[in-house]
């Protein structure tokens, strides 16, 4: 299997424990939207993390960083505690969560970081000029768990077939909705779409799927990658 190297040139921290982090790879970057890396790290085969955005060969991650008592044994606590200019070993874009060709009316469901693949893959749908509609929603506990709604708000003030919502489940009386996104789906609501794209860990992702099968949304119209 080859290996390519990584140089972080760029880290911001975008809430208490997510980071973004941006490296420079040694030549242009391709890949497909909604398509993962993999990290190669010390004592582990490897870790695998969607793409946020590139720029010719920079590469644009977000990454909640764990303690090693947590999922994923301190291998994203490990990445958002790299330096500078330090340099991580990489394999090739993989996945098969990918935008689909079409202009079918599209929503999109995440929560966390789990938005990566999601939010690449409206942005490329909005630069290839898909003609349809494109909807996000976004969960969170808490006010202080949100991040890149400044980025959301642009794009939707740039795009008038783009909108998205935010739901929280631990806070009351903001300019948000309070509590999840199944909430959203009603039959009122989902039958403006016609493709639905879900990135969460599988339970929340079966009872996402189990909701819209049960309005009648045929499962090939449904694409998930879950974690």
């Amino acid at each position: 299997m080859p290996l390519n190297s990584f140089k972080l040139i760029d880290k911001k921290k975008l809430t208490t424990d997510v980071y973004e982090l941006v490296f420079q790879a040694s030549e242009k970057f391709d890949f497909l939207a909604g398509q993962f890396i993999t990290f190669i790290l010390p004592n582990i085969w490897g870790r695998a993390y969607s793409i946020l955005k590139t720029q010719w060969n920079e590469v644009t991650l977000i990454i909640k960083s764990r303690s090693s008592n947590n999922w994923g044994r301190g291998w994203s606590e490990y990445i958002c505690n790299r330096k500078i200019w330090e340099v991580l070993k990489w394999t090739n874009p993989a996945g098969r969560f990918l935008l689909q060709n079409n202009n079918k009316n599209k929503l999109f469901i995440w929560t966390w970081t789990w938005f990566v693949p999601l939010y690449n893959q409206i942005i490329h749908s909005l630069e290839q000029n898909q003609n349809c509609k494109l909807e996000l929603l976004f969960w969170a506990r808490t006010l202080n768990d949100l991040f890149y709604l400044t980025e959301l708000e642009k794009i939707k003030q740039d795009n008038n077939n783009f909108d998205y919502k935010v739901y929280l489940s631990r806070e009351e009386n903001t300019q948000h909705n309070t509590g999840y996104v199944t909430d959203y789906l009603s039959k009122d609501n989902i039958e403006k779409y016609e493709e639905f794209y879900i990135c969460w860990i599988p339970a929340l992702i079966d009872s996402s799927v189990d909701i819209l099968e049960k309005n009648n949304i045929n499962h090939n119209n449904i694409m998930t990658e879950k974690y």
